[in-house]
């Protein structure tokens, strides 16, 4: 299913939710160039399932989601 607007963000939004949740800084380099195959943007659409299913609704945040996968990791 994909995550459509409401929970999508970039690599660098995603080391910068990471980086909130441990308390630590991040080492990683950037670079402009962009692989080969790389979409440069994709968000998924999400309407015509919500057409066939008008009672879902998200249930996660994108900081809900990086929450539980830390706390996941921590637990291990």
């Amino acid at each position: 299913m994909g995550g459509s607007r409401h929970s999508n963000c970039s690599m660098l939004e995603a080391i910068s939710l990471c980086e909130e949740f441990t308390g630590n800084q991040f080492d990683y380099r950037y670079s402009e160039d962009n692989r080969v195959g790389d979409h440069i943007w994709y968000i998924s659409d999400v309407r015509k399932f919500q057409e066939h299913y008008p009672q879902w609704q998200y249930k996660y945040s994108l900081k809900d989601i990086f929450e539980e996968i830390y706390q996941a990791q921590v637990s291990r």
